[in-house]
């Protein structure tokens, strides 16, 4: 992760990001190839038809992106909105046009303030240049905090913007501290990055041995204030053990289908079930090292050579730039399609059905990209080749945003019901046991 970061930080800074377009426009020689393998049942020209008329009605919902790394999170930041305007194309993979474009009508928006140690100050400060976002932008954009807001904010032809929260350490295992954010309109949280006090991470060494004692009540709390819980980046026991104590629908923001990409990262198929039964949604992301095993056997491959630069040269990061960029140069990366991803929508819908499925991007907050879907814009290809393999508009409908819309829903509607039932909670962290 560390390694992906670096690298969104150069593309930032406009270092690297030739080096990747001319890779990338080398290996879209063979894309036309991979997507020969799929099973069309329409043609291109009806598929967009179909899809137009989608985007018209129920615009894209999507679960998660990083447009804050370019304000908080880059080697030149910090940054304001004069220095990083949004209402023209930017350098990142995220501006109001390319949302246009897109048929993007709202946005779970990472409000984060990409500290390497994360302070409140940091995170207060995000917020509000959130809602300077808001007023720069009124006629683009609009902060919303229910399912109600965002149907009327989309309808008046603006972007809803749903903030949400990567990660609950910046909560600092404080039960106040969440209510006040929900306050300031948080409405989605990571309830673990990396290993924390109350979940275990999908990558780390096991801490709890899924969530811990403290992060079940957070789960009730989260349930009451009516904060969707996000089980992105959680580790797989975690996942079962916030099914096993959330009375609501919950979400996974930015996640695939780890039986066609077996990382960690992803959903396991007994998850996947309970995820059905729980009525809440997995937001599939357009993530190259969640989408095939390939890609993910070269990005860990990339992740270990840069971490031996790491550690063979601690204070030069001049030389461990031009050290990956120079591997990636040489080992080049697998390509990865737009079919590819609409292996995993076609996989879950088999599994579990079309209500369970949204789409994430997490644009800004990869160095990679799937081949023609590079950026905000993006959307409108991968349902064109979800209407070609025979999806109908009804079920393109739900995914785009009817889906998340009814999970939103939910989620409420449970938090009305549990509010009457207990009081908020007045546990402290020190309350292990």
């Amino acid at each position: 992760m560390k390694r992906q970061q670096q690298i969104i930080g150069l593309i930032s800074a406009g270092l690297i990001f030739p080096v990747i377009c001319f890779v990338y426009s080398v290996k879209a020689q063979i894309v036309n190839q991979k997507n020969q393998a799929a099973n069309y049942v329409l043609s291109q020209s009806a598929a967009e038809r179909i899809v137009k008329k989608v985007l018209r009605t129920s615009p894209v919902i999507d679960g998660h992106n990083d447009l804050f790394v370019h304000f908080v999170g880059c080697q030149d930041c910090p940054k304001d909105l004069a220095d990083y305007p949004i209402d023209v194309k930017t350098k990142g993979q995220t501006d109001i046009p390319r949302w246009r474009k897109g048929g993007v009508g709202g946005q779970l928006l990472s409000v984060d303030g990409a500290s390497e140690e994360p302070k409140v100050e940091k995170y207060l400060e995000a917020l509000d240049l959130l809602f300077r976002l808001q007023h720069a932008y009124p006629l683009d954009l609009e902060i919303v905090g229910t399912a109600k807001d965002t149907r009327r904010a989309m309808r008046a032809g603006k972007i809803a913007l749903i903030p949400s929260l990567e990660g609950a350490v910046i909560l600092e295992n404080n039960l106040a501290m969440l209510r006040n954010y929900y306050r300031l309109g948080l409405r989605s949280v990571t309830f673990a990055y990396e290993t924390n006090d109350l979940a275990d991470g999908s990558d780390d060494k096991p801490k709890h041995n899924g969530i811990s004692s403290f992060g079940k009540e957070i789960v009730k709390e989260m349930n009451r204030l009516g904060i969707m819980i996000d089980m992105s980046h959680i580790s797989a026991k975690a996942m079962h053990d916030i099914l096993d104590v959330s009375q609501a629908p919950v979400i996974f923001s930015h996640s695939n289908a780890r039986a066609i990409c077996e990382v960690n990262r992803n959903v396991p198929d007994d998850v996947l079930n309970r995820l059905k039964v729980n009525r809440g949604i997995i937001m599939l992301t357009f993530v190259p090292y969640f989408t095939t095993n390939e890609f993910s056997k070269w990005m860990k491959a990339g992740d270990d050579f840069y971490y031996d630069l790491k550690k063979k040269f601690p204070d030069d990061k001049a030389k461990v730039s031009a050290g990956i960029k120079k591997w990636e140069t040489d080992n080049p990366a697998p390509v990865v399609t737009v079919s590819d991803i609409a292996d995993h929508f076609d996989y879950v819908k088999k599994l579990i059905g079309v209500d369970y499925i949204g789409m994430a991007g997490d644009y800004d907050g990869i160095a990679f990209t799937i081949t023609g879907m590079e950026d905000v814009s993006s959307y409108p290809k991968l349902l064109i080749e979800l209407a070609r393999r025979g999806w109908t508009e009804k079920e393109l409908k739900k995914i785009t945003g009817e889906n998340f819309l009814r999970v939103f829903e939910e989620v409420e509607e449970k938090s009305l019901t549990l509010q009457k039932q207990y009081p908020p909670s007045l546990r402290k962290f020190s309350d292990k046991k």
